[in-house]
């Protein structure tokens, strides 16, 4: 899915317009980044964790063989919530 589908998704099951749909996905994304630059961590309950972390420097060598230094970058995180991991692995039932 992509950010088009999920705003295509919303107007049709709130019956709003296309573009106020997107609006709304575009501001609830940017409000996301926001929160990561601004207090490097986002949670929004029973969905998960997002959160920005901190890599060191590191050497990456490439496939030609060439090493290069790559510097230190943030990165964010996600750890799902338990209501996504409940969907993503439901249990299953054994019948006997």
């Amino acid at each position: 899915m992509i950010k088009d589908d999920l705003a295509r998704t919303i107007a049709e099951d709130y019956e709003l317009s296309r573009s106020l749909s997107t609006r709304i996905v575009q501001t609830l994304l940017d409000k996301i980044i926001d929160g990561l630059v601004k207090e490097s961590r986002i949670e929004l309950r029973r969905f998960g964790v997002f959160a920005v972390k901190q890599q060191g420097p590191r050497v990456i060598t490439l496939p030609s063989g060439k090493k290069i230094k790559r510097p230190a970058q943030k990165v964010v995180t996600f750890a799902p919530g338990a209501a996504v991991k409940k969907k993503l692995n439901p249990k299953t039932s054994k019948k006997k």
